[in-house]
């Protein structure tokens, strides 16, 4: 039973990059999603809801079902990632359910299940369709397969801090630039900016450059303040744009020197070991590296240690 455990944890979440078995799950389960995000959308089309509801309702079922054995499989193998010695597995098994992906497979199949739970009346009604709706988070499921969705939810992890600091900003700008329209437009339009609350509209379409133009300042003072706070606001969007840029750039360089140490400390002895290029092929599918950088990587690090003996230009043996 624990080879069997260990087997399937290597299947759902090792992703060995040269594991036949393991690749074809994966490429299952992406096609998966994907059709239940086509599904779901579909299925909103009252033509196509009437014409193929049961084909639908029976593909949300089978779904379902394989999502189910999905998360039972990752909850009773996740034991078999590496642990801390001082965790128990039922704490173990916690700690997965909790994590971001653990409760992304849990949401993926709970309104499914809640659906049954509803007794029938308007109220439930529209939990039902909110929970029909929920079901598009299935779609959140990919990020398990793509390095480059790690990569950035990392970065996000990694600059709340500073993107807090920008969404206060923004969010003083907002409060700001409606209490500034309510004082010099409220007389002249006080249906419009008859109130801080009614005058927030207008600052998150200026602040934000959309500008529907369906509220526009008339009073000379306020189409002054309106053009500084557009101003303002293309300063303010593209305050956290640069920092996830340059918090991307800094994750990317990061995981790029992490794997040139682990292809230095594989060469250290002077061989690499069957052991050794698996558990590179490991890192390198976790950390999004592709087999291009990889090689380049491995030549270089061969040619600063003396072991290269191919051409630098071509790849080809000297």
């Amino acid at each position: 039973m624990s080879s069997i455990r260990r087997r399937t944890a290597e299947l759902l979440e090792a992703h060995r990059p040269h594991d036949p078995l393991g690749r074809t799950i994966d490429g299952f389960l992406i096609l998966l999603i994907l059709a239940n995000v086509v599904t779901i959308v579909l299925e909103t089309v009252p033509e196509l809801g009437a014409r193929y509801g049961n084909l639908f309702r029976t593909f949300e079922w089978c779904s379902v079902a394989i999502f189910t054995v999905e998360y039972a499989a990752r909850l009773w193998s996740c034991v078999e990632q590496p642990l801390d010695d001082a965790v128990s597995p039922r704490r173990g098994r916690l700690d997965w359910m909790t994590s971001p992906l653990g409760i992304v497979d849990l949401l993926a199949i709970a309104p499914f299940y809640l659906m049954f739970l509803l007794p029938e009346s308007a109220e439930s009604l529209l939990l039902l369709r909110i929970f029909r709706g929920l079901r598009l988070l299935r779609i959140f499921k990919l990020t398990r397969y793509s390095p480059a969705m790690g990569v950035l939810f990392a970065v996000i992890r990694k600059e709340a801090p500073v993107l807090l600091v920008a969404a206060s900003v923004l969010a003083s700008t907002l409060i700001l630039g409606s209490w500034g329209m309510y004082l010099l437009e409220r007389q002249a339009q006080p249906e419009a900016f008859g109130s801080i609350p009614a005058a927030m509209w207008w600052a998150v379409v200026t602040v934000t450059t959309v500008g529907y133009g369906d509220v526009v300042p008339v009073t000379d003072a306020g189409k002054v303040f309106a053009g500084f706070l557009s101003l303002l606001g293309i300063a303010m969007m593209a305050l956290p744009a640069a920092i996830l840029a340059s918090g991307f750039y800094r994750e990317v360089h990061g995981r790029s020197k992490l794997y040139e140490r682990a292809v230095a400390m594989a060469l250290a002895d002077g061989q690499l070991s069957s052991n050794e290029s698996e558990r590179l092929e490991v890192l390198q599918d976790e950390l999004g590296i592709t087999d291009e950088e990889a090689a380049g990587m491995l030549i270089e690090a061969r040619r600063q240690r003396g072991q290269d003996r191919t051409c630098p230009h071509c790849g080809e043996p000297l």
